[in-house]
């Protein structure tokens, strides 16, 4: 549940710069947020938020592993403006 709840957050402070994302559950792991830019419908990205054994919640760009950003301390869509930020530069690229 506490993925499910940073990805959501995530996809709060990315509708906050004009992004938008979409919660992907696909019955194989791992839950991802597929996110776009609507202003020019062109390539879409997908993050993932994980937890390694002792570790950090990070989330990453799923598939390449390519960290965006640190995800332990989310409670909400202001937290995540950093991260919205990263995507938004990858989904420039």
């Amino acid at each position: 549940m506490a993925k499910r709840t940073r990805l959501l957050a995530l996809a709060g402070g990315l509708d906050d710069i004009g992004l938008r994302a979409r919660l992907v559950e696909n019955v194989l792991k791992p839950t991802i947020l597929r996110c776009w830019n609507p202003d020019t419908m062109g390539r879409t990205i997908s993050v993932t938020c994980e937890k390694p054994t002792g570790g950090a919640w990070t989330y990453w760009l799923y598939p390449g592993g390519i960290r965006l950003g640190d995800a332990q301390d989310v409670r909400d869509p202001d937290d995540t403006i950093s991260t919205a930020l990263a995507i938004a530069t990858e989904l420039a690229r």
